[in-house]
C-alpha cells in the first residue's frame, strides 16, 4: 500500500509539470477549461491507477490471509488432536483406576466376611 501512495503522489507530480510544461509560453494565463481538463485527466488517470495497483494489492492481502488461515487451522487440527490424546488418556486411566479399585473394594470385603466368620466360629469354639 506504501507504494502504491507513492506512485499516487509521482503521478500527481508529474501531471502538475505536464500541465507547467504545456501551458501557453506568452505569459498567457491558463483557461479554467484546461485546468479542468488538466484536473479530470489526473482523477481518471489515478482512477485507474487505482484499480490497477489496488485490486492487485487486495488480491495479495486475501492471499497472505488465506495462508494465514491456513496454517492457523493445521495448527489448531494438532492442538485439538493433542487435546483428544490427553483426554483418552485420562479417561482411561481414571476408568483403569475405578476398575482396580472396585476389584480391591470387593476382595476386602470378601476377606472380611471370611475373617468374621471364621472369628466366629472360634468363638463358639470356645
Amino acid at each position: 500500500m506504501k507504494k502504491f501512495m507513492s506512485m499516487l503522489c509521482l503521478l500527481a507530480i508529474l501531471c502538475v509539470a505536464y500541465l507547467v510544461f504545456t501551458q501557453p509560453r506568452d505569459g498567457g494565463r491558463p483557461g479554467i477549461e484546461d485546468i479542468e481538463s488538466g484536473a479530470d485527466e489526473l482523477v481518471d488517470q489515478v482512477k485507474g491507477m487505482y484499480e490497477e495497483y489496488g485490486s492487485a494489492a487486495v488480491a495479495q492481502a486475501d492471499e497472505k490471509l488465506e495462508d494465514v488461515v491456513e496454517q492457523a487451522d493445521e495448527k489448531l487440527g494438532d492442538v485439538v488432536a493433542q487435546a483428544d490424546k490427553a483426554i483418552d488418556d485420562a479417561v482411561e486411566s481414571a476408568v483403569e483406576g475405578a476398575k482396580e479399585g472396585f476389584f480391591q473394594s470387593i476382595k476386602e470385603s470378601i476377606n472380611d466376611f471370611f475373617e468374621s466368620m471364621t472369628s466366629r466360629e472360634n468363638e463358639n469354639d470356645n
